[in-house]
């Protein structure tokens, strides 16, 4: 009777798993990677491009048919860029431009920023064209700003316009620090201007997002204070149309004395409005057993006319939902402390907001150099918004990761737009951290890597072993609302066999409900690589 049971258990898991897998298609095994960053990029022609950039050998491109085929495969190498500079350059941007896959790379030649612009044949991967587009001016051995400077690539998600963001925090004239380009997809100017200081009392002056409006505007924010600790600080929001050679500025009056502030830029094309997610930070708090560090930040999103810049409403991003279902669902008195990582903006005019625990932990020497580096990655909070701002549901799910190096806040926001850095050397091994949402017309996913010791566990069981290693990860999908659990790649058959995949790396197509990733299959001490492309209903 017992075996009968047994058996009618295991006919239910499987009937279970079945019903939950989704369709995964395969291509043939590949060696993994064993150094350097790996990206995953989909194409509207149905090509799948896959990048592994290498540390001192370029760029290695392969190149995969509809039918999952390999049909190119090459090393992308130039006399324009260093590709033996990999190791020190910054991916700023990966996008579709005109059908062409383009790689926006910066290089700093001589403690100069330059950026360059790469575009790729859909088909071969041969490059088309490549350009060294702009640069920042070197510093002085005076110069000082905890600002730094960057470079900043952003697309309009609904066209093939761009533009690019010049950010120089060195610089003396506040009205120079940051210059903004506008592309069509045709890569020819449309404008350029420079950015007025709002204030000429600022010390700090930082860009802090942006958002293209097709050919017709740019959208931006900065944020800016007379000295690090926030003193008349505030955020702003402004706009360069294609016919101006000056923005158009307005202040958000309540962001006064708003300490270091981060934010995620999007035009709800739905109602028409942008959307201004803010994170300012608030306070930290050292453990003192493990000596890590957690960050707390006040999250707000701001609904802004787009023509005037009027702010129509500013609501909180308090997570009271998922506070609900900590307390009530998983019967446990604490509160969660997810800080607010991505703002996706929904067909039905919700707002998503992905969160995510996160402290850090430094290892310093006597004379105060960081000797190593770890970012803790805990409980996954998933907040549905309304159209107003209020919260109408809220998800939680756990997890505890130890990422190498310091990941900073809203990073998932940053990896969606293709930008990528090798992070002290740590990118492979953080390339199987964190999670990814993906939200069909049906239903919505997540995805992340866990040990199976973990997955066993009930939500409110919160102890959990820490991942830091990857050899035995296996990756898990939670299905909502149901909060239903599944191995994505099947169920492991003993300890010796796990499947994970490069969430990093991974590109989701909506288009198709695709999820792209890399797939790495170990059996005892074997270990292959595969491309894989799952079905999402």
């Amino acid at each position: 009777m017992k075996k009968i049971f047994q058996l009618i258990a295991l006919l239910f898991a499987f009937t279970y798993l079945h019903a939950q897998s989704p369709k995964i298609e395969k291509s043939e095994a590949f060696d993994e990677p064993t150094e350097g960053w790996n990206k995953v990029f989909q194409l509207t022609n149905g090509n799948t491009f896959f990048f592994h950039f290498t540390k001192r050998d370029g760029i290695d491109v392969s190149v995969f048919d509809k039918s999952r085929k390999l049909i190119a495969n090459k090393t992308l190498s130039s006399e324009v860029w260093n590709p033996r500079k990999m190791k020190n350059s910054v991916i700023e941007g990966l996008y579709e431009i005109n059908g062409e896959p383009v790689l926006f790379l910066m290089q700093t030649e001589g403690k100069v920023p330059v950026l360059y612009r790469i575009r790729l044949d859909p088909m071969t991967a041969d490059i088309v064209k490549e350009s060294k587009l702009g640069s920042l001016p070197k510093p002085d051995i005076f110069s000082f700003n905890a600002e730094g400077d960057d470079i900043f690539v952003e697309k309009d998600p609904g066209s093939d316009n761009y533009a690019i963001i010049y950010f120089n925090g060195y610089a003396k004239d506040k009205s120079e620090q940051i210059r903004v380009v506008h592309y069509n997809g045709k890569h020819k100017v449309i404008n350029k201007a420079y950015y007025d200081s709002p204030d000429e009392n600022f010390k700090y002056l930082r860009f802090i997002g942006a958002i293209v409006d097709g050919d017709k505007s740019v959208y931006m924010a900065t944020y800016g204070a007379s000295s690090l600790k926030g003193k008349d600080g505030h955020v702003f929001v402004a706009r360069l149309d294609a016919k101006d050679s000056v923005f158009y500025n307005r202040t958000l009056d309540f962001t006064e004395d708003f300490k270091d502030t981060k934010s995620v830029m999007s035009y709800n094309h739905y109602n028409n409005t942008i959307q201004l997610l803010t994170l300012s930070y608030t306070t930290g708090k050292n453990h003192f057993f493990s000596g890590s560090r957690t960050s707390y930040y006040l999250s707000l999103i701001s609904y802004i006319e787009p023509g005037s810049l009027n702010l129509l409403s500013v609501k909180p991003v308090l997570g009271e939902k998922i506070n609900d279902y900590v307390h009530t669902k998983l019967g446990l008195d604490e509160n969660y402390n997810g800080l607010s990582q991505q703002m996706i903006i929904n067909k039905d005019k919700t707002t998503t907001i992905l969160s995510e625990e996160m402290a850090e932990e430094k290892v310093v020497d006597q004379r105060g150099n960081v000797v190593s580096a770890t970012t803790f990655l805990g409980a996954i909070g998933v907040s549905e918004l309304n159209e107003d701002g209020t919260e109408r549901k809220g998800y939680l799910m756990v997890k505890k990761q130890a990422a190498a190096g310091i990941l900073k806040p809203l990073y998932i926001a940053t990896r969606a737009k293709g930008k990528w850095s090798n992070q002290m050397g740590y990118a492979l091994h953080n390339s199987f951290l964190s999670y990814d949402y993906i939200s069909t017309e049906k239903n919505r996913y997540i995805l992340f890597n866990d040990n199976p010791r973990n997955i066993d566990k009930d939500e409110d069981e919160i102890k959990r072993r820490l991942v830091t290693g990857v050899n035995k990860l296996n990756t898990v999908c939670y299905s909502l609302p149901s909060l239903d659990k599944f191995y994505l790649f099947g169920n492991p058959e003993s300890k010796d066999v796990s499947n994970a995949c490069y969430i990093e790396a991974s590109d989701y197509n909506k288009n198709n409900d695709t999820y792209a990733t890399i797939l790495i299959e170990r059996n005892g001490h074997d270990r292959q690589a595969r491309m894989v492309w799952i079905n999402f209903e």
